[in-house]
């Protein structure tokens, strides 16, 4: 047995399937929307706690939360012994790199079509974009894959309308996928993407008027 990082569409679902397979006396399950602080430590309490053979541990959630990850990250790296984990995640960017670097990591992804972002870029306006980011400002309970997921759809679609972006534009949104896994507001990041994209289609335009 070894401990790894397994990626999969359904953390969670996958992650109940893996331990109704097991042992349940040598086999823990934390499943949670959010991996938290205080997960973290029910997580470091429960791997010291002694076990006859080998235990494994569990560890499924949609988003990890970076002061849990590490929380988690000494007890990895040095596992009290004949106890394993498995993190089970959708990406593997919503880990923290020194977690990645010391468990191996299993793709078991599948391509999912994402969803069309919530505004149509052909007829995209300030207005709109005062309203979006208005009710943006509402939301607590989004996730940080949930908003990875809108910045990417925004990106596709914005390809799709024959949006050309440069490489100082691919970055931004390559900096709003960072800072979307790391807990920043949603309003605040669809801010910065939204003008960028509202000014790339008004050049658009004139470069179609001067042709």
């Amino acid at each position: 047995m070894q401990s790894h990082i397994l990626l999969t569409n359904q953390p969670i679902i996958v992650a109940k399937e893996r331990y109704e397979s097991e042992n349940p006396q040598n086999c823990r399950l934390f499943c949670v929307e959010e991996l938290s602080i205080e997960i973290a430590r029910e997580i470091i309490d429960e791997s010291y706690i002694a076990s006859n053979g080998d235990k494994l541990v569990l560890i499924a959630a949609n988003s990890f939360n970076i002061y849990a990850q590490n929380a988690l990250l000494k007890i990895l790296e040095e596992p009290p012994n004949q106890v394993f984990f498995i993190l089970f995640a959708k990406m593997k960017s919503q880990l923290l790199p020194t977690i990645r670097s010391r468990m191996p990591i299993i793709n078991q992804l599948k391509k999912e079509k994402l969803p069309p972002f919530s505004l149509a870029i052909r007829t995209l306006s300030l207005n709109e974009i005062y309203l979006f980011l208005k009710e943006k400002s509402k939301e607590f309970n989004l996730s940080p894959t949930q908003l990875k997921v809108e910045i990417q759809s925004l990106y596709l679609d914005c390809i799709k309308e024959g949006l050309n972006f440069n490489l100082k534009e691919i970055k931004l949104f390559e900096e709003a996928l960072f800072w979307a896994g790391h807990y920043e507001k949603a309003h605040y990041i669809f801010l910065v993407l939204l003008l960028m994209v509202l000014d790339k289609k008004k050049q658009k335009m004139h470069e179609n008027i001067r042709v």
